[in-house]
């Protein structure tokens, strides 16, 4: 397929840094939740092998450092960690956090204080009662909502996440109306995903996509405007047709400056030789090739690995091969088609749409 010139974004600097699964809550839908229970400290990375991290990712590039687990904020060192990371060159850091601890205005300060200006918060229900019974730790809710308010006086970025699960799916219009009143300007619902690792998850977590498309589509008339960011992740895109800019799949990541490098991450992370078989699958599979090496080698080779992830957890039905949007959507996960079958989605006609950024407004792409 022939593309004409477009406007090449640039590829996300962002990477994240998993200091552990260590985590002082217990969510029903984590799929590492096995792992969680199962950790203790001293399986987490010591402050040394965090700091090496550091600097590889500063040398390979990265700009903004996210710090994730688990839980970062039980460690004792996390202000120790920003400090070095500032040092090292990163122009922004991050950390992906329950709120728990944030709760604490003086840990708050201290943080912020150590370079961490950028706060991604995990809010999954809208009221106590909600949000208590998905991470099972009473009193939780209140303190997250304590940590927001804190960091928000503080001045910083302040962004949330909120899964979407079978049990807290009629919840999710009073969610969005509670990040309005917050005054919190990104916002990522995401659907609970169904890959290999949520095989033994709770059935309550489980849901068909339509069964959600209708509250997505009543938080975006009510209340995209609020909002500087508005993003529902990995649901078909032919599930919302006419708002497709709000959606966002596999290959859109890499457009997204407040998502990681998964070329980067999948190289540090995997064994050598599967980082090559993934290069390898990903760059036969592929479509567009010529018009992949015209935007450059780098959007090439972050397409690739995006694409071998596609191909490992991801099911394309008939109509997702016909589709105008099957390569930006990338259909559905393989356990969730082994579940629900493809019956809701339907193909959109049209030749086959290839930039990842195609249906990406700026404030997606805001870094």
């Amino acid at each position: 397929m022939r593309e004409a010139t477009v406007s090449i974004p640039a590829l996300t600097k962002r990477i994240d840094l998993n200091v552990g699964y260590s985590c002082n809550m217990k969510c029903r839908f984590c799929y590492y939740l096995n792992d969680v229970k199962a950790r203790s400290r001293d399986k987490d990375l010591s402050t040394q092998e965090c700091k090496r991290l550091i600097v590889y990712y500063r040398r390979k590039g990265m700009e903004v450092l996210e710090f994730t687990g688990g839980e970062p904020t039980i460690r004792p060192d996390l202000c120790e960690l920003a400090q070095f990371a500032g040092q090292a060159g990163f122009r922004r850091i991050s950390i992906i956090t329950n709120g728990v601890r944030l709760a604490d205005a003086e840990y708050a300060q201290r943080l912020v204080a150590s370079g961490v200006k950028d706060f991604l918060f995990s809010l999954h229900g809208s009221k106590p009662q909600t949000h208590d019974f998905v991470t099972c730790l009473p009193s939780s809710y209140d303190r997250l909502i304590h940590a927001i308010r804190n960091l928000i006086k503080l001045g910083v970025r302040v962004r949330c996440n909120s899964v979407v699960t079978g049990s807290t799916l009629e919840d999710i219009y009073a969610r969005a109306r509670l990040f309005k009143e917050l005054e919190v300007q990104t916002v990522n619902f995401i659907m609970f995903n169904p890959i290999e690792q949520a095989v033994c998850a709770q059935e309550e977590n489980f849901f068909r996509y339509s069964q959600v498309v209708s509250h997505l589509n009543a938080v975006i008339d009510d209340f995209a405007g609020a909002f500087k960011k508005l993003t529902f992740r990995y649901i078909p895109l032919c599930l919302m047709k006419g708002h497709e800019n709000h959606v966002q799949n596999v290959h859109q990541v890499h457009y997204d400056h407040d998502e990681w490098d998964y070329y980067l991450r999948t190289r540090i992370r995997q064994p050598y030789w599967v980082w090559c078989g993934a290069m390898a699958v990903g760059s036969a599979l592929l479509p567009g090739k010529r018009q992949w090496s015209a935007w450059g080698p780098d959007h090439l080779r972050h397409a690739a690995i995006l694409e071998a992830h596609s191909w490992l957890h991801k099911h394309k039905f008939p109509q997702c091969r016909r589709c105008s949007y099957g390569f930006i959507c990338g259909g559905v996960w393989k356990q969730y088609a082994r579940r629900f079958g493809g019956d809701e989605l339907v193909a959109q006609e049209g030749s086959l749409i290839l930039p990842p950024w195609h249906f990406m407004t700026d404030n997606q792409r805001a870094a």
